[in-house]
């Protein structure tokens, strides 16, 4: 008979998981199938049952406790098999039997506390995970698994309420500092567990469902709390109608877009959603929900990076974090891997990939899009800016030369011209997202369009000594009327600071001026040394 060896156990155990987090979706995932039973079973008349994650940080201690079947007493030896799980596959989420050893990687004691219902006692199991690890580590040991399993594990029971029926995993002197932070716990519970949408997720949350009733779709979700000693909070997923950028400032999820697949019998494969919104790049990560969560019975697979590979082009896998969302898998053809990072190798898992990427050609299309929009508008918000400076500048008197004078009207004329170009563009681009229909047409389709700037004269003449009124070449029609004396355009040397100086000397000043602009290309700068030299001036 094969022998297995003692260092499965470090696979199964430390070596399982590259986020030490994953213990609690293990455990959660146990607890959900026990409900599952107990709900087919009546366990309780109203069929309400809840699963309690319990972080006391200062005690350094987990509990994690759920109220369905429990394990009676005559069966506890069960507890101590390994990949012998009897749970159907395709029907549970859970099937292996393997995970319920990964907390015995992050503790010290790992305990197994379960009555079951009818019985007045409680069974204990203890693992003493601080050994196990000993004797794997010891390279002279030859133990087994199973006999390093049986060194390692003891069992007690006590007296309990026979109507009493949980089980509860119990974690002590836990080594990893993440497993005991109750507020990032919370956040990975809330994008992982198999919860509930939010009420705060409003009109979103009741598409979703609508869909799943009208389409014969169970959604499995469960009861789960976390809390510690001084209380505990239900949890559930991690969307909002709100994305956080501190950077550019906040925007709002204006939509979200239900998709799924069928197979030739009308059976769904997967069916997924994801926002709608400004798109303006990747969803910061200091928000919950961002990206694209691949699920499987409602329970996260991988991370939030996970469906990036579903777009082929390295430079395309940004986008997935442009949305947030889920992609369910239905089909029965396809499970996770023991690790749940990602769907287990089958023939089947191939096709599935090429219809996703199929599917997610329109999430990149809806990016190039939005990009393409957000730049018309940011070229005639660029135009309407570069006409406000000219325009501030004509009423300030702040011209430098003469020179300058005729610069900025050639600009003054580019930034009209290329804001009606741009505000053509946006039209077009309304116009067509409507007709396809495109889902950011519910964002950028309904804009107004940009209203006009301040109306003042296009163009100034640099004669300044001739009337300027028979010198301008466009004004605009609907314009407010506007003075002679306003369109006359004036020195910077015309201001009210420089009175006292006579006619030859203001005409020094205009040639020192003039030198500069003509010198001095950043305007920043040049209107810096103006600044410097018009202060000693004009003391």
């Amino acid at each position: 008979m094969a022998r297995i060896g003692k260092y499965v156990i470090d696979s199964l155990t430390r070596s399982m998981y590259e986020d030490s987090r994953c213990i609690y979706r293990e455990y959660i995932q146990n607890a959900a199938d026990q409900i599952d039973i107990a709900r087919e079973q009546h366990l309780e008349e109203n069929d309400y049952y809840e699963i309690h994650v319990r972080i006391f940080r200062s005690q350094r201690r987990i509990e994690i406790e759920d109220t369905a079947t429990g394990v009676s007493a005559a069966n506890r030896d069960t507890l101590k098999d390994v990949a012998t799980s009897q749970k159907q596959r395709g029907k549970r989420k859970g099937f292996r039997g393997i995970g319920r050893l990964g907390g015995l990687g992050y503790c010290t004691t790992l305990t197994f506390e379960t009555s079951y219902k009818g019985e007045d006692v409680k069974t204990l199991m203890h693992w003493d995970a601080a050994k196990m690890n000993r004797i794997v580590d010891d390279e002279f040991d030859e133990s087994e698994a199973g006999n390093v399993i049986d060194e390692c594990t003891s069992f007690e029971q006590q007296p309990e309420v026979a109507d009493k029926h949980y089980f509860k995993v119990i974690m002590e002197n836990v080594s990893d500092d993440c497993l005991l932070d109750m507020t990032n716990i919370r956040k990975y519970l809330s994008m992982v567990a198999p919860v509930d949408y939010p009420t705060q997720f409003g009109i979103f949350s009741s598409q979703i469902k609508r869909y799943i009733q009208n389409n014969g779709i169970v959604l499995d979700v469960y009861n789960v709390y976390v809390g510690d000693e001084y209380g505990e909070e239900q949890i559930y997923k991690g969307y909002t109608t709100k994305i956080e950028d501190a950077r550019n400032g906040d925007y709002d999820i204006k939509d979200i877009k239900i998709f799924d697949r069928k197979d030739s019998e009308g059976k769904i494969i997967y069916w997924g959603w994801y926002s709608i919104s400004e798109l303006r790049g990747q969803i910061p990560a200091n928000n919950v929900a961002y990206g694209i969560r691949l699920r499987c019975m409602n329970i996260q697979i991988g991370d939030e990076r996970t469906t990036r590979n579903f777009f082929l082009a390295e430079g395309d896998k940004r986008f997935a974090q442009y949305f947030f969302g889920e992609l369910h898998v239905e089909t029965p053809l396809l499970m996770p891997d023991a690790r749940r990072d990602y769907l287990r190798e089958c023939e089947y898992r191939s096709t599935f990939e090429g219809m996703v990427r199929n599917d997610f050609i329109a999430l990149k299309d809806l990016c190039n899009e939005a990009s393409n929009i957000r730049g018309i508008i940011k070229n005639i918000t660029k135009a309407e800016e570069g006409q406000r400076t000219i325009e501030k500048k004509r009423e300030n008197s702040s011209f430098l030369s003469t020179k300058e004078i005729e610069d900025d009207n050639a600009k003054y004329e580019r930034f009209k011209k290329n804001k009606e170009i741009a505000q053509q563009k946006l039209e077009k681009k309304k116009q067509e997202t409507e007709q396809s229909g495109s889902p950011l047409g519910f964002i950028y389709g309904t804009l107004p369009m940009p209203q006009p700037t301040t109306q003042t004269p296009a163009r100034f003449s640099t004669d300044t000594s001739v009337d300027i009124t028979q010198d301008l070449t466009s004004v605009a029609d609907d314009g407010p009327g506007i003075s002679d004396e306003s369109l006359q355009p004036k020195l910077r040397t015309d201001n009210d600071i420089y009175k006292k100086f006579g006619v030859k000397e203001k005409k020094v000043i205009n040639a020192v001026y003039n030198a500069i602009y003509n010198a001095i290309a950043d305007e920043d700068m040049r209107e810096g040394l103006i600044k410097k030299i018009e202060k000693e001036l004009t003391k």
